[in-house]
């Protein structure tokens, strides 16, 4: 079965969609920004400034908290990403986007070759290489805040 890869909205177009929900507590306020048939994006709009060792990590001001949709229609806490993690996130799902068009063009090229989809394989090798250097850039830009 084939599934669409799909890229994270970014912080910024989440910031920017209006609130379909919001819950506000003494830690502060989250924002639901955007829904679908199995995921909520929460943002934190006010809390901390930064991580603290008192304060819950989605109250961070700027963090995504993510929750899925469990098989009994609950909704779940999945994870709560950083804004650099955020971006690090994206950055995977843009490599999987990459790796998944890349593979359907090699099929394609296996089964009837041409000159025209040999040059696109390598265009998105090309595209798929810079993608991993820059995975790999933010992935130690956030293993590098984790002590902070």
């Amino acid at each position: 079965m084939l599934t669409e890869a799909m890229i994270r909205p970014t912080l910024q177009s989440l910031r920017q969609l209006p609130t379909l929900f919001q819950v506000s507590e003494a830690w502060g306020k989250l924002e639901l920004k955007l829904e679908t048939d199995d995921t909520r994006y929460w943002v934190t709009t006010e809390g901390v400034p930064h991580k603290t060792s008192g304060a819950p990590i989605n109250y961070v001001v700027d963090y995504v908290t993510v929750e899925k949709r469990s098989a009994d229609g609950n909704w779940d806490l999945k994870a709560v990403y950083s804004p650099e993690a955020w971006k690090l996130s994206q950055g995977f799902d843009y490599c999987q986007m990459l790796q998944a068009e890349l593979d359907r063009l090699a099929q394609e090229n296996e089964e009837a070759f041409t000159w025209d989809g040999l040059r696109r394989i390598e265009e998105i090798e090309r595209e798929l290489e810079q993608a991993h250097r820059v995975v790999s850039y933010l992935s130690e830009k956030v293993r590098s805040r984790w002590g902070e």
